[in-house]
């Protein structure tokens, strides 16, 4: 993903008291959401591959959630 035009940073996080918890937060310069789907499930295959290997990965269906940086 990272030779992508609109990709901008990745950065996975694990749960401190859950091991077995991580959080993936990917940034796109996309012009909305709808634009990121539609990018990633025509134009990326490595994208497709890795859809269906993970439900395999995981214990509970995964979550999607659209955040903003709030500015301190």
């Amino acid at each position: 993903m990272a030779q992508e035009p609109a990709f901008v940073s990745c950065r996975l996080h694990q749960d401190v008291w859950d091991e077995n918890l991580f959080t993936l937060y990917e940034r796109w310069r996309e012009p909305s959401v709808k634009a990121f789907i539609q990018h990633q499930v025509t134009e990326n295959p490595y994208r497709q591959i890795y859809e269906e290997k993970l439900p395999g990965w995981l214990s509970q269906p995964r979550t999607a959630s659209v955040v903003r940086a709030l500015q301190t």
